[in-house]
């Protein structure tokens, strides 16, 4: 007899008889200490091997990428905004004035719009190389450069500044949707389903050992695992039959 011949849905349905709050084989491993000390791990990996069972793509995907996008669209306007603000206000100032906004901008935004086409990842990393190059001397000179008017009136500063986050909030981003992905793929393998699987007959042969020291009743033992032997009985047929079927035909 193996369980590693147990198809993943004879699995879960055995295990379900020990899961379910309301069946009769629930209620007879609360009842006896050896067997009720293994339910939390029974619990746990008939969880585990659902899961595992019906990979699907995990809905915090789309919802990352809509995020990505908003914020991404604040992004490129503060890049496009301050660039072309810089530039323009250099052309009306001319001389050495303009020259200064120049250098400034060229020192805030080095690669300029392309800027706006780098992935969201890099971004994120152009956004960190400001935040190291925005030294104090630096601020001094963006703190003493206003835009807009009244109550809208901001100084170049609290732009970069927020320019800095919506880069942090996009590598942030990055770095989970990277992890999703990640295990999105794992379940596409199947590696995930495998261990599931192998820690599932892991579990179930403690679980069994302990039941045969607690030396229970035939009726107990019957009403536990007559579902897990009788599945084991099929599958075992199964496996045995099955090299057989692949022999072909003498001509």
């Amino acid at each position: 007899m193996a369980f590693k011949n147990l198809q993943t849905e004879e699995m879960l349905q055995v295990s379900a008889t020990w899961t379910d709050p309301h069946s009769p084989a629930r209620a007879a491993i609360l009842g006896n200490p050896d067997l009720s000390a293994k339910l939390s791990r029974i619990d746990e990996i008939h969880s585990i091997l659902g899961a595992a069972a019906q990979p699907s793509k995990n809905p915090r995907l789309d919802e990352i990428s809509a995020e990505e996008t908003r914020i991404d669209v604040r992004h490129d306007a503060i890049i496009r905004g301050a660039f072309g603000f810089l530039t323009s206000t250099a052309e009306l100032l001319g001389d050495e004035i303009g020259a200064d906004l120049i250098q400034l901008r060229d020192i805030l935004v080095p690669d300029g719009l392309p800027s706006l086409q780098k992935t969201y990842r890099a971004q994120a990393g152009q956004a960190q190389q400001l935040a190291d190059r925005l030294t104090p001397a630096l601020k001094m000179r963006t703190n003493a450069i206003f835009i807009g008017q009244g109550p809208a009136q901001k100084s170049l500063t609290a732009y970069l500044e927020e320019w800095i986050f919506l880069g942090k909030q996009l590598g942030e981003r990055e770095d989970e949707k990277g992890r999703l992905l990640a295990e999105q793929s794992e379940l596409a393998t199947g590696s995930a389903l495998v261990k599931a699987r192998n820690r599932w007959i892991r579990v179930v042969n403690a679980f069994v050992a302990d039941a045969e020291l607690a030396e229970l009743a035939p009726a107990t033992e019957a009403l536990v695992f007559g579902p897990l032997r009788d599945a084991e009985k099929k599958a075992d047929a199964r496996a045995r039959s099955a090299p057989a079927a692949k022999v072909p035909e003498k001509a």
